[in-house]
């Protein structure tokens, strides 16, 4: 969660934006045979490893931070690009857990709210909307 928190904002996340994303973990953790809870364990004990210290222990100024610092922010991983102390781990991180997560909450209604769509898909936002002709 700390670390999807600072992914997918610039601050603190709300409840509900927590609780969306939550409830996408949990759900992920349940698919692909283990896949995904693995690598979550990996994304966890990686961003452990970097801080030195549990990373969810660290102010979001701090774990900002270390996520620039080690490029954790970007999919995109170069050829010749430095990947740091545990490169697999790293890799895995940033191509497979990154997207996962930033995924996952733009899929959300918060991430939709993010965009400026006032509802999300299959909620009705507006009844007279519906019910009245285009304008």
């Amino acid at each position: 969660m700390a670390f999807a928190e600072v992914l997918v904002g610039d601050g603190p996340l709300s409840p509900v934006e927590r609780e969306y994303l939550v409830d996408h973990i949990e759900r992920r953790t349940t698919q692909g045979g283990g896949y995904y809870l693995e690598l979550y364990r990996t994304t966890a004990g990686l961003l452990d490893s970097l801080a030195g210290a549990r990373f969810s222990s660290l102010d979001l100024a701090q774990r900002g931070a270390l996520i620039t610092r080690h490029r954790l922010f970007s999919s995109a991983v170069r050829p010749e690009e430095n990947l740091g102390p545990f490169p697999k781990k790293a890799r895995e991180v940033r191509t497979r857990a990154v997207p996962d997560l930033i995924g996952g909450y733009y899929a959300s209604p918060a991430g939709w709210a993010v965009v400026g769509y006032g509802a999300f898909p299959g909620k009705c936002g507006d009844l007279a909307r519906y019910t009245s002709p285009e304008r």
